[in-house]
């Protein structure tokens, strides 16, 4: 596989005759160049260095935002174009919060999802807000409810409602200690899941059209976790763990590993090295593709490691501070 470096001028590579073909190429043409830029930084989303990702859809959303003014396009082309432009837009959202650009993460949402709604995609705008759900979450968990809601009556019966119930609502009732919220959520997110076809289903990792079981299991695992009941959590995390170590998405791969560390000294008999071990295998992951999430856990559970062991993971703490 190669090495984040070279990924990032994957992307790049993608994206740069794009933008030189802007004022030549046919409107068709044009469009599914686009559509295949933003494959690969979806392809490639949990593998590669966020700010490759950034720095190539920030280039691709220029283009989507100029060629339907320059070449005045209507109809369903320009709906298609719309449609385009929410998710590249979405996706530079989901990367913006990643990287702990909240604020960034919060615009791009917004206009994300009024573009989707424009554009007549209910899936996609509630998916967009989730992302905007997830930041408001971690200072006023009752507004990201109160978003978490919206989003999932704009997503219907898609694969993005599964991803509010499961991913937002659920880790928005943990958030306040609710765990009969949580337990709603989490059987309501996994009845959804029971009625998508199999393609809408994915596979693990950042996507835009469909949500893996793989994906559920674990936002199931860490918001029983956090609100206290390790023991409904167990299940879930096994099978969070069967479906993505090996898959090679490393974003999803080091979610597993903090996931197992904070289950580790979430139990009634905490094991304070169990949870270092799984913790520096995911800061070992992180390596080649730094981010503020991962920091921002690693401080989290090294308070929790403390609190419940009075053993800290400093040392894991030193080496993710510059990813803030």
């Amino acid at each position: 596989m190669p090495e984040p470096a070279d990924r990032r001028r994957v992307l790049a590579a993608t994206v740069a005759p794009i933008v030189a073909m802007t004022d030549q190429a046919n409107t068709s043409d044009l469009h599914e160049a686009c559509a295949q830029a933003l494959e690969q930084a979806l392809d490639t989303y949990e593998t590669s260095d966020l700010a490759g990702i950034v720095s190539g859809l920030t280039a691709l959303e220029e283009t989507m935002r100029t060629v339907p003014r320059a070449r005045r396009l209507r109809g369903s082309v320009a709906l298609d174009w719309m449609r385009l432009h929410a998710a590249v837009t979405t996706t530079m959202a989901g990367a913006a919060y990643d990287q702990g650009r909240h604020s960034d993460a919060m615009s791009l949402a917004d206009r994300a999802a009024t573009v989707a709604r424009a554009a007549g995609d209910g899936p996609l705008a509630g998916r967009a807000l989730t992302v905007r759900a997830r930041v408001v979450r971690q200072h006023n968990p009752a507004v990201a409810l109160q978003i978490a809601d919206a989003a999932g009556r704009i997503a219907g019966t898609s694969p993005a409602r599964a991803l509010v119930a499961g991913k937002v609502s659920a880790s928005s009732y943990a958030a306040v200690g609710d765990v009969a919220g949580v337990r709603r959520s989490v059987a309501h997110a996994w009845k959804i899941m029971e009625l998508l076809d199999s393609s809408a289903q994915g596979r693990p990792g950042f996507a835009l059209d469909t949500y893996s079981p793989a994906d559920l299991a674990l936002a199931s695992a860490e918001a029983l976790t956090t609100v206290g009941v390790a023991e409904d959590a167990g299940p879930h995390l096994e099978r969070a763990s069967e479906l993505i170590t090996n898959s090679g998405q490393t974003g999803m791969v080091i979610s597993v590993y903090m996931a197992r560390a904070r289950a580790a000294l979430s139990r009634d008999r905490p094991d304070p090295y169990e949870a270092r071990h799984h913790a520096s295998r995911a800061v070992t992951l992180s390596l080649q593709r730094p981010a503020e999430w991962v920091a921002r856990l690693v401080h989290d559970i090294s308070a929790l490691a403390t609190r419940r062991t009075g053993h800290d993971m400093d040392d894991l703490i030193a080496t993710t501070s510059p990813w803030f």
